[in-house]
């Protein structure tokens, strides 16, 4: 039986208790009746790890888990550059092929592209080896993350549509909530996500207005990101130099978060290789791949914007010893507080 269309304020409260049990915390209680049939290892050297659970109505969750307390998980959310959304990953003489969009004009955007690879195509312990493990055909399946997860999952939902992989023949019905999204993409991107997803009713975004995370990675518009045709040609000679100006700062800009990237991207996109290329076979330790360099087909932007339909919360500023943590407003409690004193019936 397909979901029900439009937001559902006890979906979401529990959705989100399920994201905070991922991550660990202990702050949400457990939703009634849902119970955890899946619990991922960590995929190491990385921080990606996700849940399957399923409610008395038997329906299912895939929840993603967000950013952990570690330096180069937080980077990773901060800098960050963009592929195009349908491509292959190579490493060595390994190719895994994508597709997150049906627009050629979409990126997507690299750290969280591999992580949604790592988790989809991890052999035994990913999505896609789970769902046909677990998960009979023509069953309802949530998806839903907070934070970094928030971001993997939107993407994770745009692979199972497009994908070739995918498990379009068992006729999944998918719904979507995204709590405190860091930005998955750019402009055409997030159009593709909600004109396929949110436009009919199934892929919400909740923020919050004073949360800092779903402001990142850094987004730098330059000319070429505007859509053609367009009235920049015929701009006075003082714009067009301004204009130049901006071009050249952003290339640079562009330069950059993509070289200080690349490092860890490169070990990623090696184990993403080892367990999942299929000429790689068991065994192939990454940091040999990783000697032999990889390719993801950059794109020449950084022009990332946040996906799905938009849940706004208004957030409460903090107070005291709250301010001390630069995480307060990002919480999944703060989220759990916000929603219902703002979104529950009078």
């Amino acid at each position: 039986m397909p979901f029900s269309a439009g937001f559902n304020l006890t979906e979401s409260l529990d959705l989100l208790a399920i994201c905070s049990i991922v991550e660990g915390s202990t702050e949400l209680p457990q939703p009634p009746g849902w119970n955890m049939i899946f619990d991922s290892p960590v995929i190491p050297p990385f921080t990606e790890k996700w849940q399957l659970w399923q409610n008395p109505s038997g329906a299912y969750a895939i929840a993603v888990r967000g950013t952990v307390y570690d330096p180069g998980s937080i980077l990773e959310d901060l800098l960050a550059a963009l592929a195009l959304s349908s491509g292959s990953v190579t490493v060595g003489p390994y190719r895994i092929d994508y597709k997150f969009a049906a627009s050629p004009l979409a990126n997507v955007t690299v750290g969280f592209m591999l992580g949604a690879l790592l988790i989809l195509k991890d052999p035994i312990n990913g999505v896609l080896a789970q769902l046909a493990e677990k998960v009979p055909a023509g069953s309802q399946i949530y998806v839903t993350g907070h934070s970094q997860g928030a971001a993997v999952g939107t993407l994770l939902r745009s692979y199972l549509e497009y994908a070739a992989d995918s498990p379009r023949d068992k006729n999944y019905s998918y719904k979507t909530y995204l709590y405190a999204q860091p930005k998955p993409g750019n402009d055409h991107y997030a159009y593709d996500f909600e004109n396929r997803f949110s436009n009919t009713g199934f892929a919400f975004r909740i923020n919050n207005s004073l949360d800092w995370v779903p402001q990142v990675p850094f987004t730098i518009e330059i000319p070429s990101d505007i859509n053609t045709p367009n009235p920049l040609g015929n701009l006075s000679t003082l714009s067009s130099m301004a204009l130049t100006a901006l071009s050249d700062f952003g290339n640079q800009a562009r330069r950059l978060t993509v070289d200080r990237v690349r490092a860890r991207l490169q070990t990623k996109a090696a184990v993403l290789a080892a367990m999942s290329a299929p000429a790689a076979g068991p065994g192939l330790a990454p940091e040999l791949l990783t000697a032999h360099g990889f390719d993801i087909p950059i794109a020449p932007s950084l022009n990332f914007v946040n996906a799905g339909a938009q849940i706004a919360l208004i957030g409460t500023p903090c107070v005291g010893d709250q301010c001390r943590d630069i995480f307060f407003e990002h919480h999944t409690a703060t989220y759990y507080a916000l929603l219902k004193a703002q979104l529950a019936p009078a």
